[in-house]
């Protein structure tokens, strides 16, 4: 997690000035204003010209916007607690110490299983939980999956405030989220960010984690914000906050809960772990710049950046190079899409993949083996 310095980007703040302004303007209404550009006055007019349909005026301003958005806040507010990892550290002399990490989660279910990232607890020898009301609670942990960087804690309760998982499927770039989490452990209770939907279904490697399905975000995502929900307007959380990139502008990035609402259910019930199919595949989207890099005939598909000996696809006689095009027949153009369809199937099912290996098409049939620990 790297901070961020800003993150309310001051475009929000006048598009809501702008909507509070055109609320006041009736439909059908020529408003007399004093010489401008003119183009408030040629928008009316041409509303108001025969055979014209004028749009309806906005029943709400600023203010209600405004409000509307305090209400989800206050409405998800008590599902989001603060963690506390304790964790031994042994230096080089052999001397322990207790080092405590911080970050954030989400309550999923009346009985206390929390939602968070598996970074914020992995490794934890205690695990603390506040919740909104002040109270702080020793947590279990009930199960982790590294590969997506969810895991699932809980503490004993009952008829606990949860936040509703959302549909992510249905944002769109340009979406109003929230950001709701405890950045730097500061005092207080949580703390609150409004950003937008920067970008669906991304992917990326970021050091030796791969993350697949993430939402990209300007909303401000800072130490201790990981964990923590990412929420709609309906307040229902579509995301949760995970990783902020480095020496960029507000570009956050939370995993969808398209991923995370699947995950989390796998890691409730026994063996309290997901199961998945596997390839033995690093994958790439094909962009024209990672055609260039790696000097690839085709500039859409997903490359193979690495492949893991004795791996499934290592033993169909695919290697590093070659740039899937279509799986179980479906066309693929990008890393989400493919894993996607992957975690569709079962273990001990053959898939066919068609790829490419400089100019010649190939096609394979793989069997998919369990997920390497």
């Amino acid at each position: 997690m790297i901070r961020c310095r800003h993150f309310f980007p001051a475009v929000v703040l006048v598009l809501l000035l702008m909507l509070a302004f055109t609320a006041c303007i009736a439909p059908g209404e020529r408003t007399t204003t004093s010489p401008g550009n003119g183009i408030l006055d040629d928008v009316v007019e041409r509303a108001t010209q025969p055979g014209t349909h004028p749009a309806p005026a906005a029943s709400f301003t600023a203010i209600d916007i405004s409000n509307a958005i305090a209400d989800v806040v206050e409405q998800v507010m008590p599902a989001v607690v603060f963690i506390s990892a304790h964790r031994t550290i042994v230096d080089l002399f052999g001397n322990p110490s207790m080092h405590i990490g911080t970050g954030s989660g989400v309550i999923i279910s009346p009985d206390g299983y929390i939602l968070t990232n598996n970074h914020v607890v992995e490794g934890a020898d205690r695990l603390e939980v506040t919740l909104h009301d002040g109270r702080t609670l020793e947590a279990a942990l009930t199960g982790t999956d590294p590969l997506t960087d969810l895991a699932v804690i809980n503490i004993e309760g009952r008829n606990l405030p949860t936040a509703p998982f959302g549909d992510a499927t249905q944002l769109r770039p340009g979406n109003l989220v929230i950001a709701i989490g405890n950045p730097l452990g500061l005092e207080g209770g949580p703390t609150i960010t409004l950003g937008v939907v920067s970008n669906t279904e991304r992917s990326f490697t970021l050091g030796e984690t791969t993350f697949y399905d993430v939402i990209q975000t300007d909303a401000a995502i800072n130490p201790g914000n990981s964990g923590g929900p990412l929420v709609d307007l309906r307040g229902q959380v579509v995301g949760i906050n995970t990783v902020l990139i480095g020496g960029a502008e507000n570009i956050g990035f939370a995993i969808s809960t398209s991923t995370a609402q699947p995950v989390s259910q796998s890691l409730i019930a026994p063996p309290h772990r997901v199961i998945r199919p596997w390839l033995g595949v690093l994958l790439s989207t094909v962009t024209p710049a990672v055609a260039a890099e790696y000097r690839l005939v085709r500039t859409s598909g997903v490359l193979v950046a690495r492949l893991v000996d004795g791996s499934p696809a290592a033993k169909a006689g695919m290697r590093e190079g070659d740039v899937i095009t279509h799986f179980e027949g479906e066309e693929v153009t990008e890393a989400t899409q493919l894993i996607k369809a992957l975690w569709r199937h079962q273990v001990g099912e053959r898939v066919e993949v068609t790829f490419w290996r400089g100019e010649e098409e190939k096609k394979v049939v793989v069997e998919l083996s369990v997920e390497r620990p």
